[in-house]
């Protein structure tokens, strides 16, 4: 490979594993099934009692007497860990490199040989191994006769070679061969790389919005996430993305698990971080941030500075955004992180060493870990819908109710008919909600559900039978003051102007409450929408009479 790689190590290590079992397996496997402590009949030992339980303590008891001839660990292992650690550029090269992708692929390399040891020294040579061997054996046999049932043939189980596999690691050299490994600063490396990366997203997210193409991974990585999880903002692509290249192959590292866990965390909390800050007004997107390439490019034009949380869509993007990743966390995530750390198929567990209990705690506690993780993220959604989207949509439904004082202008002393049909500014007071919900309805959380809706209405209505309980008042002392002059009626259509002024707030009210239930909302749950109806419930004799006619 190249300089400063070790790209053979793999393959001569798995030569080293062939070789010895070919040339001394026969001798090893004797050797095992001599001195190896006898395993006793566990059903036979303890009765009628458990025999899962009681499997457990037997294992333990052979993993814990020592062997007075240990040859798989003694003379395989310890001579060839002693020769890596020997060497000072061996060592080097192996232990030190001081690159990321060639200490993996070395301790890799060297895990997967240490792991598979016992099973490659201890298996059983099939007859087509040793055909080489066939016809002296077959000579001696029609010389002298065959005597191959008189020689010792041990039996070697499964957990036998478990027991040996456990010798090794147990084994002090085995102890100081895993002292030499950096492991603590490769993770240092690796989640600068993760941070990095992220880092570059988020600028280019603040300089160009969120909608930013800031995702640096595979194109058919970008659509498996999107088709299986739903995201679809680049920024949140590129966030687990990098979560999932933390559990690759070519990455993760088992002894580093918590070290991996807590990362993947601080990278959520990093996103997190940025996204309430936003929301809190402190972050301006589009804005050149010292960046010389972007000032000196002249064909660049960047987005005018603005603050996104001032941008119901965005909110809306980004909490939907947050609502996948919460999911994901606990769920998708979670299960990626029990199939790297805790895998269930055979052969991938039995080099991870580990028993299935205590496999199951560490996913329990993988578990708690994302479960406590995730839990930051529902109040931020929930206090972007139901105050940030909340006040900037009444804000805006409220911009129309200024019309309201002038529908009095309207009638008073210009002899209009009585009016017919609900004033204009009627039908825009709820248009950015419906505008809104009509964009957004498929990607509300669901723990938010329609709160928020009947908080905006709520409020409008409440602001709108004000503004109309005003006028009511106003028209009713202009009409007393104008009884003296005996001006109180109108020819047109026989009502005076302040009846005109009813009947025509009794219309609003109406087209209010059809605009109202349009977004699927309870009219008799909305207490200022009541009030409403009961100021103009006096015009209905008004609006009967003009139907009649």
């Amino acid at each position: 490979g190249s300089r400063g790689e070790c790209a053979g190590l793999f393959f001569l290590l798995d030569d080293i594993a062939n070789t010895v079992a070919s040339m001394y397996g026969s001798i090893l496997r004797v050797s095992e099934g001599m001195f190896a402590p006898a395993e006793r009949d566990v059903n036979v030992e303890h009765g009628n009692g458990n025999a899962n339980e009681h499997e457990n303590d037997n294992t333990a008891k052979g993993w814990s007497t020592p062997m007075e001839v240990d040859l798989v660990t003694c003379g395989v292992w310890v001579p060839v860990a002693t020769a890596l650690m020997a060497d000072p550029g061996i060592k080097m090269a192996i232990f030190s490199p001081g690159i990321a992708n060639v200490l993996q692929a070395n301790y890799s390399a060297l895990d997967t040989f240490l792991s598979e040891l016992a099973s490659s020294l201890l298996k059983n040579v099939k007859p087509s191994d040793n055909d080489h061997k066939s016809s002296i054996a077959s000579a001696i046999v029609a010389d002298i006769g065959d005597f191959s049932h008189l020689y010792y043939q041990p039996t070697l189980t499964t957990q036998s070679i478990e027991n040996a596999q456990s010798r090794i690691y147990r084994h002090p050299t085995t102890v100081e061969f895993s002292k030499k490994w950096n492991l603590p600063i490769y993770y240092q490396l690796r989640f600068a790389e993760f941070c990095k990366r992220l880092d570059r997203a988020l600028d280019g997210v603040r300089r160009e919005g969120w909608e930013a193409n800031v995702f640096t991974g595979e194109d058919r990585d970008a659509k498996a996430i999107q088709d299986q999880l739903g995201f679809e903002l680049p920024i949140f692509l590129e966030l687990y993305d990098t979560l999932l290249s933390m559990w690759k192959s070519n990455v993760f590292l088992r002894p580093l698990t918590h070290r991996f866990l807590r990362g993947a965390v601080q990278l959520v909390g990093r996103v997190l971080g940025f996204v309430k800050e936003g929301l809190d007004g402190k972050i301006e997107f589009g804005e050149n941030n010292g960046n010389e390439n972007d000032a000196s490019s002249g064909t660049m034009v960047g987005l005018p500075p603005y603050f996104w949380h001032e941008r119901v869509e965005d909110i809306a993007m980004v909490t939907w955004e947050l609502t996948i990743l919460d999911t994901c966390m606990t769920h998708d995530y979670l299960e990626v992180i029990a199939d790297t750390v805790c895998p269930t198929d055979k052969e991938s567990r039995q080099s991870t060493y580990n028993s299935s209990i205590e496999l199951d705690e560490m996913r329990a506690l993988a578990s708690n870990v994302l479960m406590e993780s995730s839990h930051e993220i529902s109040p931020v959604v929930s206090h972007s819908w139901n105050a940030l989207i909340v006040d900037n949509l009444t804000s805006q439904c409220s911009v129309p109710l200024s019309a309201v004082k002038g529908v009095a202008a309207t009638y008073r002393m210009t002899n209009r008919p009585p009016p017919t049909q609900a004033s204009p500014f009627v039908a825009t007071i709820l248009r950015p909600l419906k505008d809104f919900d009509s964009s957004y309805s498929s990607r509300t959380p669901p723990q938010i559900g329609d709160d928020w809706k009947y908080q905006i209405i709520g409020t409008v209505s409440t602001k709108y039978s004000v503004a109309v309980e005003e006028l009511i008042a106003t028209v009713k002392r202009t009409e007393e003051a104008l009884k003296s002059r005996k001006t109180r009626r109108m020819m047109a259509g026989g009502m005076s102007d302040g009846e005109k002024v009813k009947l025509q707030l009794y219309l609003d009210h109406r087209e209010f409450r059809s605009q109202v239930e349009e977004l699927g909302v309870d009219a008799e749950s909305v207490e200022g929408l009541v009030k409403l109806g009961q100021l103009t419930q006096e015009a209905e004799c008004l609006f009967l009479q003009s139907q009649s006619k």
